[in-house]
């Protein structure tokens, strides 16, 4: 059995990655554009035919949308880290620091 939200998760990732808007790819796979956002938000499962055909359009193997561990860019990553010091409170940003601290030193 293989995780339906995984491979929503793993076609938005990449084709961000590559930075393909979900219009272009649905053009590109000669599908509606709202049945991408369906795909990406696990609200459909896709068939082998449309994950062929996706991962021909994002050059990757459909195995690609398999991959359990995510892939992000470094931009991502950073804006990640970003986004989560900012919701911080002194004492967690505090112990973030050390740990970071501790870490590259």
């Amino acid at each position: 059995m293989f995780d339906t939200k995984l491979i929503g998760l793993k076609i938005k990732e990449i084709r961000k990655r590559k930075k393909i808007s979900q219009e272009k790819l649905a053009e590109m796979v000669l599908m509606n554009h709202r049945s991408i956002v369906r795909l990406e938000n696990s609200q459909s499962v896709p068939t082998v035919e449309t994950l062929e055909k996706i991962a021909v359009a994002l050059d990757v193997s459909i195995s690609d949308f398999f991959e359990t561990k995510m892939i992000k860019s470094r931009t991502e990553i950073v804006e990640d880290i970003n986004n989560s010091i900012k919701k911080m409170n002194d004492d967690e940003l505090r112990n973030f620091y050390k740990a970071v601290y501790y870490y590259i030193h």
